[in-house]
């Protein structure tokens, strides 16, 4: 079957799972009543034997104060700094301090014996008060080892003190000669190095050389631009870019008060275009001047042939000046193209020439900026070095000063007062030993309820098996015997009621198709009340007219013919073994409609795989076929049957049935390929709710 969604508990269902707790342990400590009460028991004669036979305690008190914690410059802190208090409490109440402090006593009072002391220590909220409480079985032993021991702990931390000072001192030593070695060491290093090269003028190469790449780059940038435009442009473009940037530059001068109040074109051609600043751009020069006389031709023809005809001596001679200006016009192009082609190889030159040159001198850049990163990686660990040394200097000073200061961070304010007799009260003692001994009892009564997985309620039941549905819940009767058949017009009720509910679960069960007629009752294991469950289902059955088969198909302990008052001479068993037809074992029971095909006797191989034979011959002849069968993890014929039949109904009884085995079984029927209709809640009611 598939699972629903799991959905979130709600508050009722909360507080409903924890009735069910309370109910559980309540019923656990019905059952297990004497495991606290004897625990309570023990509890009380413990308390009241050591409260007999307890020695006779003495108490001396003692205050101590908190002061501020001394701390070097530049250090870290001498005296604890993270749980300072826990530190003190922890050496206060130390082994250490305890054997000085009887040593002590030992010492002075040699004729005294010891006692055991024990040692107490609490701070006075929002106060920096320390009180010490000493309780011994000798007074004056009492005081004086409390006195001892703040004695003790003081003399131990002024070791302590002095002894870190000195470890402190020493190792910074061992870090001023370390660091001394490596100053001289890194000194030396820059010394060679300046020796070999020259801090102050490799900062001036290396900014002249910054420079220069950037000149170099620029004028690379401007010979690769002109290169672009002259691969780019064409003859008369060029021209007409050339006259364009000199009318520009003119109007500048115009502006400025610099230009030149004549000139020519063919000038402004040959000197104020950077690409044609040279001699050889006569060519160019040359073809724009035939460019503009064949244009002057041109329009002159234009002019003539507005009053002449084309024959006219006038026109035919200008028209030979024209071509005459024409081939003129592209000699001077032909020299103009030639003079660009030199041009673009003179750039090409001068580019690659410029671009070695800056590879030169990146690499020279390069080696310029390793060595002032060296001479600044020199100078820095030098400094390091120095200030690392100066400090140490310092905090070694600082130590020194430390040491030789008397300051402790704790002081005696009030020494140990007399040791006074103290009293335990027999009630107080008492109602500790029964504390104790019900807190031990309730948590052996946990530690077996947890230990028990028996389902006590319905709400455990849903719980564990959330896909299966509850089919019915039978309630809790008081009877005599095992068994207990319903009659048609029972007095018990709510028994009724249950199994008619039931009865209408199967009717109205949502399934598809044929809805199941042959039906099997099966449990985890025995003693879950599946046969009485079987009986009386097959009997509700009956009362409503519905004609009824109940088979005991319990092979080993089937006990429905003692139920029915039948004998067990033949019946199911002998069926599968066929040996007689199955009608002449079934058996009309007291029940109208209600018949009863019993167990009949043991045998030692029953033939199982006839039961599908079996199962076919009477499916037609009754209503309903109700099998009851062995437990599933007792018997293995339970599930060679379960498959066959339209469906299961499992019973689960509450108090008693394993919620380990219930799945275990469950399991195992789903690996069949069973059709588990549902659970059926057997004795509902001590537990449930």
């Amino acid at each position: 079957m598939q699972s629903a969604a799991t959905p979130k508990p709600s508050l009722t269902d909360l507080w409903a799972k924890a009735q069910v707790m309370g109910k559980r342990y309540a019923a656990t400590l019905r059952k297990y009543w004497w495991v606290p009460a004897l625990t309570v028991g023990l509890g009380l004669g413990i308390s009241f034997w050591k409260s007999v036979n307890r020695a006779p305690s003495y108490v001396s008190n003692a205050r101590m104060i908190l002061s501020g914690q001394f701390q070097i410059e530049g250090t870290a802190r001498v005296t604890e700094s993270g749980d300072f208090l826990g530190t003190q409490f922890d050496l206060i109440r130390g082994d250490i301090v305890a054997m000085r402090a009887r040593n002590k006593l030992r010492t002075m009072h040699p004729e005294w014996i010891p006692v055991p002391v024990s040692v107490e220590i609490s701070r006075t909220p929002a106060t920096a008060f320390l009180s010490l409480r000493a309780t011994g079985e000798e007074p004056v032993y009492t005081q004086a080892f409390l006195d001892a021991v703040m004695q003790e702990y003081m003399a131990l931390r002024r070791e302590l003190r002095v002894e870190k000072s000195d470890n402190m001192t020493s190792a910074i030593h061992n870090q001023l000669i370390l660091t001394e070695k490596q100053e001289d060491s890194h000194e030396r290093e820059m010394l060679s190095f300046q020796e070999k090269n020259n801090s102050g003028f490799l900062q001036a190469q290396g900014n002249s050389a910054g420079e220069y790449l950037s000149s170099l780059e620029l004028e690379l940038a401007k010979l690769k631009t002109e290169l672009n435009l002259l691969n780019t442009l064409k003859l008369d473009q060029i021209i007409d870019r050339v006259q364009m940037t000199a009318q520009q530059q003119q109007q500048q001068q115009l502006l400025s008060g610099t230009a030149a109040v004549s000139g020519t074109s063919g000038r402004s051609l040959s000197t104020l275009d950077p690409m044609l600043n040279n001699n050889n751009a006569g060519p160019m020069m040359d073809y724009q001047r035939a460019n503009q006389n064949l244009q002057l031709l041109k329009a002159k023809r234009e002019e003539y042939l507005k009053t002449m005809k084309p024959k006219n001596p006038k026109v035919t001679d200008l028209e030979e000046q024209i071509a005459q200006a024409e081939n003129l016009k592209e000699n001077y192009r032909l020299q103009s193209v030639e003079y660009l082609r030199m041009r673009k190889e003179s750039f090409e030159y001068q580019i690659k020439s410029k671009e070695a040159v800056i590879q030169e001198w990146n690499i020279k850049a390069m080696d310029l900026s390793q060595k002032l990163a060296e001479n600044d990686r020199l100078r820095l660990k030098l400094e390091h070095d120095r200030k690392q040394y100066d400090q140490l200097i310092a905090t070694l000073q600082s130590v020194e000063v430390y040491k030789n200061v008397e300051q402790e961070s704790i002081s005696v304010l009030e020494n140990a007062t007399p040791a006074m007799l103290f009293k335990v009260s027999l009630l107080k003692t008492l109602f500790g030993g029964f504390a104790t001994g019900l807190l031990a009892g309730m948590a052996i009564l946990f530690l077996v309820d947890k230990t028990d997985d028996r389902i006590g309620a319905l709400i455990e039941c849903q719980g564990h098996f959330r896909e299966y549905p509850i089919m019915g819940q039978i309630p809790h009767e008081a009877m005599d015997g095992d068994l207990a058949l319903l009659v048609p017009y029972d007095p018990r009720r709510e028994l009724l009621e249950a199994f008619r509910a039931l009865r209408s679960s199967i009717l109205f069960a949502p399934v598809e198709g044929t809805r199941p007629k042959a039906l099997m009752v099966t449990s985890a294991a025995p003693g879950e009340g599946k046969t009485a469950l079987a009986a009386n289902l097959a009997a509700t059955l009956a009362f409503s007219g519905a004609k009824t088969l109940l088979v005991d198909c319990d092979m080993n302990g089937g006990r429905l013919h003692e139920f029915f008052g039948a004998t067990p001479d033949k019946g199911f068993l002998n069926v599968l073994q066929q040996q007689i037809p199955w009608n002449e074992a079934v058996v009309q029971t007291a029940i109208d409609n209600l018949y009863l095909l019993p167990r009949g006797e043991a045998l030692a191989y029953p033939a199982e795989h006839f039961f599908g034979a079996f199962l076919k011959d009477v499916y037609a002849e009754f209503d309903y076929l109700i099998f009851d069968s062995a437990s599933v993890l007792d018997n293995v014929d339970a599930l060679s049957f379960a498959p066959i039949v339209d469906g299961v109904l499992f019973t689960v009884r509450l108090g008693q049935t394993s919620a380990g085995k219930a799945m275990r079984a469950l399991a195992a029927l789903n690996a069949r390929q069973v059709n588990v209709l549902g659970l059926v809640c057997n004795d509902v009611g001590a537990l449930a709710s």
